[in-house]
């Protein structure tokens, strides 16, 4: 009987070492640098846009969000595909009923990685058309308007590599949207959001 229990103790004993040591190995695994951080990426981004110019009279700001793939090259060198919405809100004191501009970005272009590492900053190019649906022009003339104009921005921005597979970026653009020749649709975009790497 005495032999018994000291075998089911002795059991129990290994069960609890082999249960630490599978652990170990798994969050080990978790957290290991891999051989490269940048990886292919999903991206998904929410932005805030403050508008400049004669634009920007009209329509203060906008937010909205991005969804992006990220295919990584050697060199550091990364492309990009991005879809997004954007919606605009009218500045204060701009008395516009019922006016709404909303915009789909449709985009390609890509980012420099200065490191391979777990922190990255990078500088970042895109460029694209944008779908501008309106009911309302910077007149204030009611009118149901869709517009397909070309729009680009660069800007800066970091990506923090959390493990091997998530990662948070952040960034600043300097954008310019060709709305109408007398009323660039220029501004700065604030952008946050996480990546999520598909693949080795």
């Amino acid at each position: 009987m005495t032999k018994e229990i000291k075998g089911n103790k002795t059991m129990k004993k290994l069960y609890i070492i082999l249960l630490m040591i599978a652990t170990s190995a798994v969050l080990s695994q978790s957290f290991a640098q891999s051989d490269s951080y940048l990886k292919n990426r999903i991206i998904i981004e929410g932005t805030y846009l403050r508008n400049l110019g004669h634009f920007g009279e009209v329509w203060a700001n906008a937010a909205g969000g991005y969804i992006s793939y990220g295919i990584a090259f050697p060199e550091h060198n990364y492309l990009m595909f991005r879809v997004g919405y954007l919606n605009n809100t009218l500045k204060d004191g701009v008395e516009y009923n019922d006016a709404s501009l909303s915009i789909i970005p449709l985009e390609i272009g890509g980012r420099y990685y200065f490191t391979d590492s777990r922190f990255m900053p990078f500088v970042q190019f895109m460029n694209g058309l944008n779908i501008i649906s309106e009911n309302t022009n910077l007149e204030g003339e009611m009118k149901d308007e869709t517009l397909v104009k070309y729009a680009w921005q660069v800007g800066l921005g970091l990506t923090i590599n959390i493990i091997s597979f998530l990662s948070l970026d952040v960034g600043v653009n300097y954008q310019s949207n060709f709305y109408e020749t007398e009323a660039m649709n220029t501004g700065f975009e604030y952008a946050a959001g996480i990546g999520i790497a598909i693949g080795n």
